[in-house]
């Protein structure tokens, strides 16, 4: 993707910096999670379907990014895609946190213990995580 804004070449990818960094997570009120659990577990039941068809069929995965993303096809075959962790190991989750404190983006080591819910992951996925 640098190459295609000018960069010659590329010294090192994020992943070899901080590796498995955690971009993203779902988020849901405690009110929408108890009166919409049905919908939670259909949402989280649906994601763990989408990346094992990432999984399983990679290139045709890959062809659906440009008509969602806007990125260019050429692009889109060779990004990198994060390999999906249904549950994040606290300790990644942690080092991310002292990051954040060690260049001043938060102030201080907040604990998101209470904020982590993992009753939705799929059970078969709680136990391979473990």
């Amino acid at each position: 993707m640098l190459e295609s804004h000018g960069a010659s070449r590329i010294l090192a990818s994020f992943h070899d910096i901080v590796p498995n960094w955690i971009f993203a997570g779902l988020y849901f009120s405690q009110k929408y999670i108890d009166q919409h659990p049905d919908n939670i577990r259909k949402m989280a039941d649906g994601l763990v379907k989408a990346y094992n068809f990432i999984a399983t069929h990679e290139t045709e995965a890959r062809r659906f990014l440009p008509k969602y993303t806007n990125v260019e096809e050429d692009l889109c075959m060779i990004a990198a895609l994060r390999e999906y962790a249904p549950i994040e190991p606290m300790e990644r989750i942690n080092q991310q946190r002292d990051l954040m404190v060690q260049y001043g983006y938060i102030k201080s080591k907040i604990s998101i213990d209470h904020m982590l819910d993992y009753r939705f992951v799929p059970q078969a996925l709680r136990q391979e995580a473990n």
